[in-house]
């Protein structure tokens, strides 16, 4: 079957939806999706069988048109198809402000209405290879519409987003426009992680799951894989650090560290591949004796790992600015000091880069422990050389270190830190 035909076969029952109705009897019975916090039961394949307010992740964000755009003014020609999407582009151009009356129902009815035309884009463009271009845009404007649409509305609408994905999978499961709509299934996901995600964690590892997805069918697009990958692993890991059992907590990392080995294998030579290698070696770290691990002191001294035995050693993250730090963890921190501090060494890596604030900064405030504060503005910061190879996602972030160098636990949070230091003292 060549591509037209295909393309062909997939607008005729694709226009049969256009206006949120089933594509057909067949496909709306194996591509539901339940209402958001549940399991989609969509037959789309997945890669393994690991089963999103949220605490920071880093800003990662994945691109929020996946190819690229698809309005752009090469295809403001005279076709009908591209006067279809000229009108698209200027309803999505006109501003709906969120204080008016009924700016939902405004958005929703916007969104039905480039359904609409997006339907209608297909079916002028249908068939037709000097309309290829539309035609693509086409796709990718009823794609972006229906994720409106399942993100705001109802149960029907997450239903026909999945349902107009599967369709898309059932007729050429290797084509782009296949992977546009694993891509924005991933996107669903993600967005509602990070709107639901503190009460569900099941939209992180949703995310996870379609990112590998993609990753696995459509390396080619190697862009698009990375950043779904970086950003699916980035949020577990993030994530796992406030959950509420250590279960959860322990799911999410896989999930994370499953995101992470893909890109390096994968995608290795990109940015992400590079950060995630780190982010696995220090993932990997308990259980093992520390090394590679050493800096100058504020106070003129040197830390090396080779030196941290003997006594149990707790390694924080921390910033200056960072609410968190100054209001919860940094309490604990003194408190422990005080109580044990015969049989405790504090060791904090700043990444404040302004060295007199800082030093006003740990004198004021008691901060406890040798400082590893390198000379080098360049090494400061996140670029501190201890960031960089460890992969540090987060701050603050506490590493617990027993007593014969071997590393117990990273990334522990501050609610975690007692209930985690208790054990290294019995």
């Amino acid at each position: 079957m060549n591509r037209h035909h295909a393309i062909a076969m997939f607008a005729a029952s694709m226009l049969t939806a256009g206006c949120g109705q089933p594509i057909d009897s067949e496909t709306a019975a194996t591509a539901t999706a339940p209402a958001p916090g549940h399991q989609s039961n969509v037959t789309l394949s997945v890669s393994d069988p690991f089963w999103a307010e949220l605490p920071p992740d880093g800003g990662v964000l994945i691109p929020s048109d996946p190819a690229g755009g698809g309005l752009d003014d090469s295809l403001d020609d005279n076709s009908a198809a591209s006067q279809q999407l000229k009108t698209i582009r200027q309803l999505r151009a006109a501003p709906i402000s969120e204080d008016q009356p009924q700016a939902g129902e405004t958005q929703r009815k916007r969104n039905l209405r480039i359904v609409q035309l997006a339907t209608e884009v297909l079916r002028l463009s249908m068939g037709q290879p000097q309309q290829a271009a539309q035609f693509d845009a086409g796709i990718r404007q009823l794609l972006e519409a229906r994720y409106q649409l399942a993100l705001h509305g109802t149960d029907q609408d997450v239903e026909q987003l999945y349902a107009d994905v599967q369709a898309l999978n059932d007729r050429d499961p290797n084509s782009a426009h296949a992977a546009d709509g694993i891509y924005y299934l991933a996107k669903f996901a993600h967005t509602n992680a990070r709107l639901l995600g503190r009460n569900d964690s099941m939209w992180f590892e949703n995310f996870s799951r379609w990112a590998r997805e993609f990753a696995d069918r459509f390396p080619q697009q190697s862009d698009r894989a990375a950043s779904l990958l970086f950003g699916a692993g980035r949020s577990c890991e993030m994530h796992s650090v406030v959950m509420a059992t250590e279960t959860d907590a322990r799911r999410l990392r896989t999930e994370a560290q499953l995101c992470y080995a893909l890109l390096v294998k994968s995608f290795g030579g990109t940015t992400q591949g590079q950060e995630a290698t780190a982010v696995l070696r220090r993932m990997a770290l308990p259980g093992k004796r520390l090394s590679q691990f050493a800096g100058p002191t504020l106070d003129g001294g040197y830390v090396n790992a080779d030196d941290l035995v003997a006594k149990v050693t707790v390694i924080y993250f921390w910033d200056s600015e960072n609410a968190e730090f100054v209001e919860k963890l940094l309490p604990l921190l003194q408190q422990a000091a005080a109580v044990v501090d015969a049989r405790l060494r504090f060791i904090g890596v700043p990444l404040d880069d302004d060295e007199s604030r800082l030093r006003s900064f740990v004198k004021a405030n008691r901060v406890p422990g040798q400082q590893i504060f390198f000379a080098e503005a360049a090494q400061r910061s996140w670029n501190s050389p201890l960031v960089r190879f460890w992969g540090i996602s987060r701050s603050p972030s506490v590493w617990l270190v027993e007593p014969s160098g071997i590393v117990r636990v990273v990334d522990v949070g501050g609610p975690q830190l007692v209930e985690k230091m208790r054990p290294l003292f019995q």
